[in-house]
């Protein structure tokens, strides 16, 4: 009887929907039961957690994944124990934002050192959860993966619904119900295989001084970019919220929410490409990797529209099932906006991909995000209040295609040179 093999991706489209779902239920819950004012509140919160998990995978996942081909086992097992710890220290950086947003709004109980304290520890727990989760991902150790995903997922929404039915949901009961469960990645420790052998003359060995060196060659281009990602995807909700009504920016993110299986697809996705990419970048094989990169990303932008045209659906013939912030004036033109976004979005984040599957890529990309994130603010802040909302917006949009533009540009990575495009297949979208 011949043995099925599961594809790499529908492990890390499983593991990554199991998390991302536990995002979405918890934030639909919010919305329909509870007031916007925590709906927007969890929205931030999430924001938070997402720079400082990027900070840590840029100190830890990035180096590392890069530097594997040439680390023995235990060296990497020695790594990954010391990256636990540091966890804690990269939620002190997240603490005073943490202070200044989330006593003031949802406004619970302004200044108090018990929320805060509370959020702190959240944010720790989610660290540790996804340091695990990508130490899994590095040593492909898919099916524990999984099974760690699938009972976080479990017990969040227990727990959640839980506070439904005592009519309890609240922002914070939101936070903790996202954050207890990931007591259960601490269970999902390393064991490299001891088998795993490096040639003597390349082996890095853990915390010495040429791996310090490659670490820092990687991590000073990933850490800023991941701060200047996070300011361009991520970064004006908090300016949002300081400059419209609880009421606006919970329409515009319950619109995104509509496109939450296409960012747990491409967060999959990429959680999968990362080591892939690195494999064939080792190997030499980037023409195969830029096919890989084209092939996918336009099936992914198939299955947007597919998921814009469900959420126009939804939004002009059966809005009375959707929560009240759905329900607004102008919710289809946000619908437009992000099925746009998460389009673009999608290629953009294969081609950063390709050109971080090797060290020299980190500040190609670092550059790129800087630049356009730089137009993204001016164009953003220019035309906030000055024109509706979802036309401001469409600055994103833009900067997404000045950045494909910029990383495909005069380089050797680049995806968009005719001889590479001419006979790609687009109806794949699978990874052998």
């Amino acid at each position: 009887m011949a043995i099925v093999r599961i594809p790499r991706v529908a492990y890390s489209v499983t593991s990554q929907g199991l998390v991302s779902a536990c995002n979405l239920l918890l934030s639909l819950a919010l919305l329909y039961y509870s007031e916007a004012r925590h709906y927007v509140a969890f929205l931030l919160f999430l924001n938070v957690v997402q720079l400082l998990s990027g900070l840590q995978n840029a100190l830890f996942i990035s180096p590392v994944g890069v530097l594997i081909p040439r680390m023995p086992a235990l060296e990497v097992a020695r790594t990954e124990r010391a990256a636990y710890k540091m966890t804690v220290l990269i939620a002190l950086t997240g603490l005073p934002f943490i202070a200044y947003f989330f006593t003031r709004s949802p406004r619970l109980d302004p200044g108090s050192l018990g929320l805060t304290v509370t959020i702190f520890v959240a944010t720790i727990m989610l660290l540790k959860r996804e340091l695990a989760r990508n130490a899994c991902m590095l040593r492909s150790d898919l099916a524990v993966l999984v099974r760690f995903d699938f009972l976080y997922f479990a017990m969040a929404m227990l727990m959640a619904g839980s506070a439904i039915l005592l009519h309890e949901l609240t922002f914070i009961v939101a936070v903790l119900a996202f954050a207890l469960p990931a007591l259960v990645s601490t269970l999902s420790r390393p064991q490299w295989p001891i088998t795993r052998t490096v040639a003597a003359e390349t082996a890095l060995t853990a915390f010495a001084p040429r791996f310090w060196n490659d670490v820092g060659q990687v991590a000073r281009w990933s850490v800023p970019g991941v701060i200047v990602t996070w300011l361009f995807s991520n970064g004006y909700w908090f300016i949002l919220e300081r400059t419209q009504d609880e009421q606006t920016v919970a329409t515009l993110g319950a619109a995104r929410l509509l496109f939450a299986p296409i960012g747990l697809v491409i967060q999959g996705w990429l959680m999968q490409l990362r080591p892939v990419s690195v494999s064939m970048a080792h190997a030499g094989k980037m023409v195969e990797l830029r096919r890989l990169v084209i092939r996918q990303s336009a099936a992914g932008a198939a299955f947007v529209m597919l998921a814009a045209a469900c959420g126009y659906a939804m939004v002009t013939w059966y809005p009375h099932l959707l929560p009240r912030a759905m329900q607004a004036e102008g919710v289809t033109g946000y619908v437009a906006v992000w099925a746009l976004y998460f389009a673009v979005f999608w290629l953009r984040s294969g081609i950063s991909t390709v050109h971080i599957s090797k060290t020299s890529g980190f500040k190609k990309v670092f550059l790129a995000n800087l630049m356009v994130c730089v137009l993204f603010y001016a164009l953003f802040l220019l035309s906030l209040n000055r024109v509706p909302l979802s036309v401001s917006l469409t600055s994103l949009i833009a900067s997404e295609i000045l950045m494909i533009f910029l990383l495909s540009r005069n380089s050797h990575l680049g995806i968009f040179t005719a001889q590479q495009l001419k006979n790609v297949p687009i109806a794949s979208a699978g990874t052998k």
